[in-house]
């Protein structure tokens, strides 16, 4: 009977051996992740918005090279670390005047003047200007919101321009970039 168990005491010892040599006593852990800048986004109901200019008699023209004036607002929503908001603005300019909006509508002698700011300093913002002409930047936003106030008005194409009746219509892309 000893011979068997010194067999059996070997085998024993042999298994501890192999569980004690696999053991790992230290490690790394690693971690990853990224924070990001916030973001702005077009209100709703700016992304795609109609502004109804009022109806108008071609006899409003005499004499003005505008009229039809209408102040309205676009408004970017955005989270609270933005502080700067550039609207930016493109569209056709009529044919020798860029600072009007082309007219696709069938009234003739009119584009769609469009511009920025208070009533008492507003600044055009010409169809064919270069990107700093077309953009407006609002530094502070108010409330996560940057509202940017604007005005848009039928406008002869030029001097001496006939302006008949009919309609406009025209199309100005707005998009904003924001730090």
């Amino acid at each position: 009977m000893e011979l068997r168990a010194i067999p059996l005491l070997l085998g024993i010892t042999a298994c501890m051996a192999v569980t004690s040599a696999h053991a790992v006593t230290t490690g790394t852990l690693r971690f990853t992740g990224q924070i990001n800048a916030g973001t702005c986004d077009l209100a709703t109901a700016d992304v795609n918005r109609t502004v109804n200019l009022p109806t108008l008699k071609v006899p409003d023209f005499n004499g003005v090279d505008f009229a039809g004036q209408t102040n309205f607002q676009i408004t970017a929503n955005c989270e609270s670390d933005i502080r700067n908001v550039t609207f930016l603005f493109t569209g056709t300019p009529i044919a020798g005047n860029g600072n009007l909006f082309n007219n696709t509508g069938t009234s003739g002698g009119i584009g769609l003047w469009l511009t920025s700011g208070p009533a008492s300093s507003r600044v055009t913002i010409p169809a064919n200007g270069t990107v700093a002409a077309r953009s407006r930047t609002l530094t502070t936003t108010t409330s996560n919101r940057a509202v940017l106030d604007l005005s848009a008005a039928y406008h002869k194409n030029g001097a001496g321009a006939v302006v008949s009746r009919g309609t406009l219509a025209s199309a100005v892309t707005v998009s904003i970039t924001y730090n």
